[in-house]
């Protein structure tokens, strides 16, 4: 009987748990996710994170400039999804997208868009990695690749904050 119902277990934990798991749209270009961002969110803004709380997911941040939503100069608190992402891990100036969560919190969208300016190339939602280059490449052919996609990931954030500007005159 035991046997039995070690195997019903461990398939209803296999069915209950796809049911947890994120469901992030591959889209087809960063424009289009942009868009998707901008209609879906309730506050658009660039924050530096001042505290990041890791185990409750939390963080702290000041709204430098807003596109939409909140006000700049204010300070606020929020919230992420560490599996779904984007995970806010570095204090810094962000570009955040989110939502009103629970308890007076903003949330992050989750598998959206937010980035930090110090690492644009770490959202892969936002930033598709360069495809990999074959196995005898050359250490300077990475290092270029590793440069160019890092340069194009600040160059589209840069490109973004451009275009949020002008969609919130």
């Amino acid at each position: 009987m035991r046997t039995r119902i070690s195997p019903i277990l461990f398939l209803f934990f296999l069915i209950s748990s796809k049911s947890f798991a994120c469901d992030c749209k591959d889209s087809k270009s960063l424009k289009e996710i942009q868009n998707r961002e901008f209609t879906n969110s309730k506050y658009i803004f660039i924050g530096k994170i001042l505290k990041i709380n890791t185990k409750k997911h939390t963080f702290e941040f000041k709204v430098i400039e807003s596109f939409k939503g909140v006000k700049n100069g204010k300070v606020y608190s929020g919230i992420y999804d560490e599996l779904c992402g984007p995970v806010i891990d570095e204090v810094g100036k962000w570009l955040i997208y989110a939502n009103h969560s629970s308890g007076n919190l903003i949330k992050i969208n989750a598998c959206g868009i937010t980035r930090s300016f110090k690492n644009p190339e770490h959202n892969i939602s936002a930033t598709k990695p360069p495809k990999p280059l074959p196995s005898n490449a050359s250490k300077s052919q990475i290092k270029k690749e590793t440069t160019n996609w890092k340069l194009k990931t600040q160059s589209d954030l840069e490109n973004e904050i451009d275009d949020l500007r002008t969609r919130s005159k």
